[in-house]
C-alpha cells in the first residue's frame, strides 16, 4: 500500500545510480518481461552494461499484455521501465533471439553474458505464438511443440541424430515413439525422478529400450554446450551420486511451459587436449564459430540442495507473481556477475531459508490496537471510464498507515553455530 502511495508520485523518486563504478562489461538480457528487466536492472546495479532485447514493440511483458488495465495503469508501469533504463539499461525492441540474432552472435558482439528470461506459455500466446515452433536456444524445442507437429502430420522440427527428451512422464515415451519413427539413431530420456516413483513403468520402458532407446532416471540437466548456432553436447547430474556425464546431441525437447532460464558463455575448454584443438581452429584462415556453454542461475534458498535444471522449486511456466520474476531476474543479475568473475554460487550455510529458526516478536504488551486502513476503490462509473480500482492513499493516510509501525527492530537472523562459537571462545 506504501509503494502504491509512492509510485503514485513519480516526482518523488530519487535519480538511479549504480552501486559501483562501471565496469564496461557489456551483458545481453532475451526478454524484457519482469524478470528480463530485473535481470537487467540488477546487473547495472553491480556496473555493468546490460542490454535488453524484447521480441514485441513495447517492454512490460505479461504486466502489459495480460493484466488489466484498471489493476495495472500503463502511465505507472511505463514510469517503472523508465527507472529501469534510468539506471544505464539499454532496450532494443522487436527482435526475436533465433531469427534476428542468436546466442552466439551476440557473444561474438562482445556480450560476456547471455541471460534468457523469455516468458512461459503465456507470454507465447500473447506474442501470437501459439502455432509456431520456436527455437530460442539452438536445438531446443519444447516437447509440446513435437507432440503437436505429430498430432497434425506435419512435424517440421528438424531432429539430429542424437536427441535427448527431458522430463514429461509418459508423454516423453510418446515423443521417444515419434522419435523412433522419424529414424533418429540415438534416443535418450532423462526422468528426474528415481525408477520407482517414475509414473513410467517397465510395460512402458522395455519395448522403447528394445528399440535402442535409452532411459536414464534420478538426473537432472546440469549444462548445455554448443558451438555456433549448433547445440552438440549435454552434460547432466545424478540426483544419488552427484556424478556428470557428458554426452553427445543435436535436438532437446524439454517438458515444460517454458524454455529454461539459462546464462549462456563462451566455453573455456579445461583440458590440454581440447584447448589445443581449439587454438589450432583459431590460427586457421577460416573464423572459428564460437563455442559457448549454458548453466542455470543459482536456485533460490529453499531448493539450493536441489541439482539440475527443472528441480523442484523451478518455475515451469510463467511466474505466479510478479515479485517471484523480481526475485527470478536478481538472482540471474548475481549469477552473471559470479561467473564473470568466476566467483563460486554456492549460496551461505547462514542465508535464510523457509525453515529457518529467527528470533521473532510474538507478542507486545501495553500497545493500543490500530486497525489498517482499507485502499480506496474506484467506484462502477470509475472502472468504467478506464480509472484505477485502487485509488490510492492521499498522504495524510499513508502517514496515519505508517504511525501504526512498531519500529521494535528485534527481528534479526539466527547466528550460525560457527559464529557463536567463535564469539565464545573469544
Amino acid at each position: 500500500m506504501q509503494w502504491h502511495f509512492g509510485a503514485d508520485r513519480p516526482a518523488w523518486r530519487l535519480p538511479q545510480t549504480p552501486l559501483v563504478r562501471n565496469t564496461g562489461r557489456k551483458i545481453a538480457v532475451v526478454g524484457g518481461g519482469v524478470e528480463g528487466l530485473s535481470a537487467a536492472y540488477f546487473a547495472a546495479r553491480l556496473g555493468h552494461e546490460p542490454t535488453v532485447f524484447e521480441a514485441t514493440s513495447k517492454l512490460g511483458g505479461l504486466l502489459r499484455s495480460a493484466i488489466a488495465k484498471y489493476r495495472m495503469p500503463q502511465d505507472i508501469l511505463d514510469w517503472d521501465i523508465e527507472g529501469v533504463l534510468e539506471m544505464g539499461v539499454t532496450a532494443q525492441t522487436e527482435k526475436t533471439l533465433g531469427k534476428d540474432f542468436t546466442v552466439d552472435s551476440l557473444l561474438a558482439e562482445g556480450f560476456e553474458a547471455v541471460f534468457l528470461a523469455s516468458g512461459g506459455w503465456d507470454s507465447r500466446l500473447t506474442r501470437g505464438g501459439a502455432d509456431n515452433t520456436e527455437e530460442p536456444i539452438p536445438g531446443t524445442f519444447l516437447l509440446l511443440d513435437l507432440i503437436k507437429a505429430d498430432s497434425k502430420r506435419h512435424n517440421k522440427i528438424p531432429c539430429g541424430s542424437e536427441v535427448v527428451i527431458a522430463g514429461g512422464g509418459k508423454l516423453a515415451l510418446d515423443a521417444a515413439k515419434i522419435c523412433v519413427d522419424l529414424g533418429v539413431e540415438n534416443i535418450t530420456v532423462l526422468f528426474r525422478q528415481t525408477q520407482e516413483n517414475s509414473p513410467a513403468e517397465a510395460s512402458d520402458t522395455e519395448p522403447l529400450e528394445e528399440e535402442g532407446v535409452k532411459i536414464i532416471f534420478n538426473a537432472g540437466i546440469s549444462r548445455l554446450f554448443g558451438e555456433g548456432n549448433r547445440l552438440t553436447e549435454l552434460e547432466y547430474v545424478e540426483s544419488g551420486t552427484l556424478s556428470k556425464t557428458t554426452i553427445p546431441l543435436q535436438t532437446l525437447f524439454t517438458a515444460s511451459g517454458r524454455f529454461p532460464e539459462l546464462i549462456f558463455t563462451k566455453y573455456e575448454p579445461e583440458t590440454a587436449e581440447v584447448a589445443e584443438e581449439v587454438a589450432e581452429k583459431v590460427a586457421e584462415p577460416v573464423e572459428a564459430p564460437i563455442r559457448w556453454e549454458g548453466r542455470a542461475p543459482y536456485k533460490q534458498p529453499a531448493n539450493s540442495d536441489k541439482t539440475g535444471l527443472f528441480a523442484e522449486g523451478d518455475v515451469l511456466t510463467d511466474f505466479s507473481a510478479a515479485i517471484k520474476a523480481i526475485a527470478a531476474g536478481r538472482r540471474g543479475a548475481a549469477s552473471m556477475h559470479q561467473i564473470m568473475y568466476g566467483i563460486s554460487s554456492d549460496l551461505s550455510e547462514t542465508v535464510l531459508r523457509p525453515d529457518s529458526v529467527l528470533q521473532n516478536v510474538d507478542c507486545v504488551e501495553n500497545v493500543r490496537p490500530k486497525p489498517r486502513l482499507i485502499m480506496p476503490l474506484g467506484s462502477t462509473k470509475e472502472l468504467a471510464a478506464g480509472k484505477e480500482i485502487e485509488k490510492g492513499f492521499t498522504e495524510e493516510m499513508a502517514q496515519a498507515e505508517a504511525s501504526r509501525c512498531l519500529q521494535c527492530g528485534l527481528i534479526c537472523y539466527e547466528r550460525s553455530e560457527e559464529a557463536a562459537e567463535q564469539k565464545a571462545a573469544a
